[in-house]
């Protein structure tokens, strides 16, 4: 992958350009098609993933076993971010809902790239955060609509 279109996304800005080749090393391109499913809430998280094209929709199991579409996730977010948080493990269903492709990170060697440099794993995490806190507003939003 090209380290060029890691600079279109939020999280990688202003990372030196030492830190984003390294990033394509270890990056590729997944394709999708609407009502594939990506990954199951449960299996273990292997990749960190930013939406390229299409969109996604991100499914929760409930405790009664239904299962609920909690949002609609779309170009620039990211996915799969359980890749960087222990126990690895992902907290959702994802099924593609437009086809499209995803900018799949390997989530092992990430980490071990944010350990050997810890000033690109806080400015990466700053940067996921920020993105999940306003996926969050917007869940809040839909759940307040359903209520």
């Amino acid at each position: 992958m090209d380290a060029r279109e890691l600079l279109r996304y939020p999280y990688f800005a202003g990372l030196p350009q030492s830190a984003l080749t390294e990033l394509a090393w270890i990056s590729s391109l997944r394709p999708f098609k609407a009502g594939e499913r990506l990954f199951e809430e449960g299996s273990p998280a292997t990749h960190l993933m930013i939406v390229k094209s299409g969109q996604v929709d991100v499914i929760y199991r409930l405790g009664d076993g239904r299962d609920v579409t909690a949002e609609s996730v779309v170009v620039g977010d990211v996915i799969g971010w359980s890749a960087l948080l222990e126990p690895y493990r992902l907290t959702a269903s994802v099924v593609g809902s437009k086809d499209g492709e995803l900018i799949a990170i390997e989530g092992r060697k990430l980490r071990e790239l944010c350990e050997m440099d810890t000033w690109l794993g806080y400015q990466l995490m700053i940067e996921i955060a920020k993105g999940l806190r306003e996926r969050m507003k917007g869940l809040r939003v839909q759940l307040a609509v359903h209520m």
